[in-house]
Parts: structure tokens; sequence; C-alpha cells
């Protein structure tokens, strides 16, 4: 009986500490970079947003590659979950276990990905946006 409940426990204890995907997003694929939106300048060079360009994301289940210029920057783990930014539930993505860095949060439209630091909670706030490949 005690190895049970013990077991139970810790089962709980798991469970209920791991921040795994409750947003039901599933972001497995390439996505390439199409374009940001904010009160800034546009790019200087009109290629850096058309397909092509070579700044991807590309996601697993559990990890990333980002490519910038088809060069690989950035790889390693991300978890996305719910969180709720001045009364409104928004979905984030945690790079690499970093919950200290900035917040990001997505958004997922058919095949459009959004990526920024306060979508939906600022209005000059910059939102990057790619395509599924």
């Amino acid at each position: 009986m005690k190895k049970t409940l013990l077991a139970g426990a810790i089962a709980l204890f798991l469970f209920a500490c791991k921040k795994d995907n409750n947003t039901g997003i599933n972001l497995n694929g390439s996505w390439e970079y199409r374009g940001t939106t904010c009160y800034c300048p546009p790019p200087t060079d009109s290629s850096a947003y058309k397909p092509g360009n070579g700044t991807v994301y590309n996601f697993s289940a559990t990890n990333y590659k980002y490519y910038l210029k088809h060069v690989l920057k950035k790889s390693g783990t991300y978890k996305l979950f719910k969180e709720n930014v001045n009364g409104t539930e928004l979905n984030r993505i945690v790079f690499d276990n970093d919950y200290n860095s900035e917040a990001k949060y997505i958004g997922l439209t058919g095949n459009k990905f959004s990526l920024g630091v306060a979508i939906g909670s600022a209005a000059d706030a910059p939102v990057d946006y790619y395509e599924k490949e």
C-alpha cells in the first residue's frame, strides 16, 4: 500500500512540475521568415523576406534549429505552454529552458507562424512571421 501511494505521489509530482506543450500547437517542420510587423523601418534588403531567403526555424517535437541566411545560428530544445498575460491567455515558447529570458509568444494560423515578445499585449511590439515550407 505504501509503495503504491509513494509511486502515485512521485508520478503526480513529475506531471505537475512539467511544462509540456498544452497549447495544441504543432510546429513540426520548417518555417521560413516572411516579414516583421512593428513601428520600425522596413529591411533595406527586399530579398530578406522572399521565399528562399534561408532564415528558417526547423522544429521537431522538442528540438529546434534556427538558420539565418542558410547558416545554422542556434539549436537546442523548446517548450510550449499557455501563459496569462494581462488577462489574455497566450502561447509562450521557451528556448533551451531559459525561463528567465524575455518572454516570447507564438501564434499559428494555417501555414503561418508568428513569434513576438508580446503578441496581443503591446501594440508596438515587433512580431516576426514565418511560413511553412
